[in-house]
């Protein structure tokens, strides 16, 4: 795909689905979790994984997607990464691996928690483990061979909204279509296929052992906004000069790693989303996109900075692809032009999000 916003500026109405083509597509979404069988959690990773690349690899513009399949197989490795780590509930004796699927372990899950023992739960190094190429082809074939083959069956009859199958064994063709609308309904997505996932392995007996009646399962699963983030700050303090990323003031210790495209907005901790602000600043930033200044500072950082910040953060696990935060914040900037939102300056000024935002990509 080439620079952010080339192709979309030239995007006509013409290409895009109709009001009732968008209700078509949330009919069928609420259908396939609704009417779909789920006997094991590879249908909701794959819905999450193609809601995530239709962010990070596609556009507004409408047109069909070609997704490889080593793509895809990657983006399932990073969804099932932290439930590689035994879990512990309240009440079990003992941590274990959480249970995929109502019968023997998932076939994803072996080779991939063999990585994850061997390089420590760091993602950044698994992925320069000698194995970690033939692990993402068990993925691939698995991937093709079963949720995507099925995930599209509703009432018994397949329902090709999303892809055609069969389909070339080296990729997955996203319909015209289905990346915008994955764009456009991205936190529905998201939250349907997490709640169903969380419910899934809670609702397995073979977990019933290891859960416990009070655990914050999604957490365990997905992460969430407020996880630690103490070693990030260590590492973000000296890049930003020791102040907030936002008012540019002395930090103290009220200080705190905050998600610059919010948590609601794009649940994923990727490395470069991550900046150092006051608790002041961030509280009353929220869930707003930063204004058009900050949102050029991120670039200028992410610009000279993002190698240095991708090196340390992914020591501690995190995600790090600089090109898929750009993206996201593309995608983030032009849903909240689309929806006239307000961006955050400062403390109590907010003004609506100014159209040079998307051409500083």
């Amino acid at each position: 795909m080439g620079h952010p916003g080339e192709s979309q500026l030239l995007v006509t109405t013409m290409s895009l689905p109709s009001a009732e083509e968008q209700i078509s597509f949330l009919q069928q979404i609420q259908r396939l979790f609704s009417e779909g069988e789920f006997s094991a959690t590879y249908k909701f990773a794959l819905i999450l994984a193609l809601a995530e690349l239709a962010i990070e690899r596609g556009d507004d513009s409408g047109e069909a997607l070609e997704l490889s399949m080593a793509t895809v197989a990657e983006k399932f490795a990073e969804l099932y990464w932290r439930q590689m780590a035994p879990y512990q509930g309240d009440q079990a004796a003992a941590a274990e691996l959480l249970h995929q699927n109502q019968g023997k372990r998932a076939a994803i899950t072996a080779p991939l928690q063999k990585i994850y023992a061997a390089c420590g739960g760091q993602l950044a190094l698994a992925k320069t483990h000698q194995d970690w190429p033939s692990c993402l082809k068990n993925i691939a074939r698995t991937v093709r061979d079963m949720p995507m083959q099925h995930l599209q069956v509703l009432g018994g009859v397949q329902q090709p909204f999303l892809y055609d199958y069969p389909s070339s064994p080296r990729s997955i063709r996203l319909k015209p279509g289905v990346v915008f609308n994955l764009r456009r309904y991205q936190g529905l997505v998201q939250q349907l296929a997490k709640s169903g996932w969380v419910t899934h392995v809670r609702n397995n007996r073979l977990n019933h052992p290891i859960i416990g009646k009070h655990d914050d399962l999604e957490v365990f699963m997905f992460g969430a906004e407020r996880s630690p983030l103490r070693e990030v700050a260590k590492i973000l303090a000296p890049l930003q000069g020791n102040r907030c990323f936002y008012c540019q003031e002395r930090i103290s210790e009220q200080a705190e790693v905050d998600h610059f495209i919010a948590w609601s907005r794009y649940p994923r901790d990727l490395a470069h989303n991550f900046v150092l602000a006051h608790r002041g600043c961030n509280n009353d930033k929220r869930e707003l996109l930063a204004g058009l200044p900050h949102l050029e500072k991120w670039l200028r950082r992410l610009e000279l900075h993002g190698n240095e910040i991708g090196e340390h953060l992914s020591e501690l696990g995190f995600v790090v692809d600089s090109n898929a935060s750009r993206q996201v914040a593309y995608w983030a900037y032009e849903q909240g032009l689309n929806s006239q939102s307000q961006s955050w300056l400062a403390k109590g000024i907010t003004e609506p999000l100014h159209h040079r935002c998307i051409s500083l990509f």
